[in-house]
């Protein structure tokens, strides 16, 4: 298919995501915004989030309208909801965003007059209102059911952070789930300001990082800050301000030896080597298409500090030993663990519709394994940083005090929880522990 506009490429994505439950990140790249010039993907970006931030919303809006959803196809149910989330968040008039819907639904053979008379109905009933108009908790079972719907995060999800936070603090975190998360980039601490001067001179607007002296938060289209970054001459790589703060637990010394054990696609062994200067890390990987992200994104920045020996394994973690890592006396090791990443959703809008309670606690069985076994890796005096982009306890405090439970040569530095309605950042856990006593054997 010939894309004419971004209205149906947004439509095959939403589809994908939805239906076929693909990551986001796997479908919206950057080869998918080449396609377009700058209003047409700033056009794409806005449609993709915005119905993904606002599906549950959306749906329940919707519901009444459908006579027989099930006779729908995707394609028309996601037009659909781009059509109302352009009436609603984007202000599109009425007879743009129906006519807009009615064309889009020609181009794949739909049902251009059910969708047609669903808007019409829509517009009769709802025309004029504003959003608080359009919801109205009194119509809930419960807050948590006026919560999910109100800002489209699952039920079970809400009830968890209802047990947890207050009602306030839940509403004030699922209102920062559906914002836009600012693009930030790791940079070497010493050369933030050279940076930020030549970023400004491109035409960005930049911002120092509160927590980390390495990030800098740039405003604009992600595919034009990008494109202007290639073409520069220093170290940086995308990630949030919360993952640059996993890196400065580690502690990163020069001379050091440490073990990056869950590394891909890479952002944190390359922060670590910016920050330690020298010395070596051995990442592992032991999917074959995350490795491949892994070793390309080394290669395209390891000239930027040539005495780190950054050394990529393709390996399981359960399967590495003395054999095939040289040295397994390790004076840092970091565990980012793969886990539920609810605490990304704000970036990964998709995820809140694929993440489970039974995924998290398949994932939080995995997260203790996986910390048991690099434990051993680690020298007399290390430090060992577990760290998880979860909201959940099962990944997080529970994960170390069992552990600490466990092994009582281990004692811990410091935990840190953040959150992006609190700290600006995205939701991580992070654990800094010290290996400081020898184990008494009988």
């Amino acid at each position: 298919m010939v894309y004419k506009s971004p209205r149906q490429k947004a439509l095959e994505i939403l589809t994908a995501v939805l239906d076929k439950k693909k990551s986001l990140k796997s479908v919206l790249t950057d080869s998918v915004f080449s396609e377009f010039n700058k209003s047409d993907r700033a056009f794409l970006i806005e449609l993709v989030y915005g119905v993904l931030r606002n599906l549950y919303f959306i749906d329940y809006l919707l519901e009444e309208f459908f006579q027989k959803k099930g006779g729908l196809s995707s394609y028309t149910v996601n037009n659909l909801r781009c059509a109302l989330y352009q009436l609603i968040f984007m202000h599109i008039p009425e007879y743009a965003a129906t006519s807009e819907a009615v064309n889009a639904e020609k181009l794949f053979n739909g049902k251009p007059g059910v969708v047609n008379a669903i808007l019409r109905n829509f517009l009769r009933k709802y025309s004029n209102k504003t959003f608080d108009n359009l919801l109205k908790s009194d119509n809930f079972n419960d807050k948590a059911h006026y919560l999910s719907v109100k800002h489209s995060h699952p039920q079970w999800l809400v009830r968890r952070w209802l047990n947890r936070f207050s009602p306030e603090d839940v509403e004030a975190f699922l209102k920062a789930n559906n914002e836009k998360a600012p693009f930030t980039i790791a940079v070497k601490p010493e050369e933030r300001q050279e940076i930020t001067d030549y970023l400004n001179k491109k035409g960005f607007k930049t911002e120092f990082t509160k927590t980390v002296p390495s990030g800098l938060i740039v405003e604009g289209q992600r595919h034009e800050i990008i494109k202007n970054l290639k073409e520069a001459s220093f170290f940086w790589i995308i990630q949030d301000e919360a993952s640059q703060l996993v890196c400065f637990f580690v502690d990163p010394g020069e001379g050091l030896n440490v073990l990056d054990a869950c590394s891909a696609p890479g952002g944190k062994t390359l922060l670590i080597a910016a920050l330690m200067k020298e010395g070596r890390i051995v990442c592992t990987e032991h999917n074959q298409e995350r490795f491949k992200m892994l070793t390309e994104n080394i290669e395209r920045v390891k000239k930027f500090f040539p005495d780190v020996k950054i050394e990529p394994k393709l390996a399981d973690i359960y399967s590495l030993g003395v054999n095939n890592l040289d040295n397994t006396n390790f004076d840092r090791i970091l565990l980012d663990a793969p886990c539920s990443s609810t605490g990304v959703i704000r970036r990964n809008p998709d995820v809140r519709y694929r993440v489970s309670e039974q995924e998290i606690e398949r994932l939080s069985k995995n997260q203790e394994n996986l910390l048991e076994k690099v434990s051993s890796f680690l020298a007399q005096n290390g430090i060992l940083v577990y760290s998880v982009c979860s909201t959940e306890p099962e990944e997080g405090e529970i994960i170390i005090n069992n552990f600490l439970q466990k092994h009582n040569e281990f004692s811990r530095i410091k935990i840190l929880r953040t959150y992006p309605h609190k700290d600006g950042t995205d939701a991580f856990f992070i654990a800094k522990l010290l290996k400081n006593r020898v184990v008494q054997t009988l």
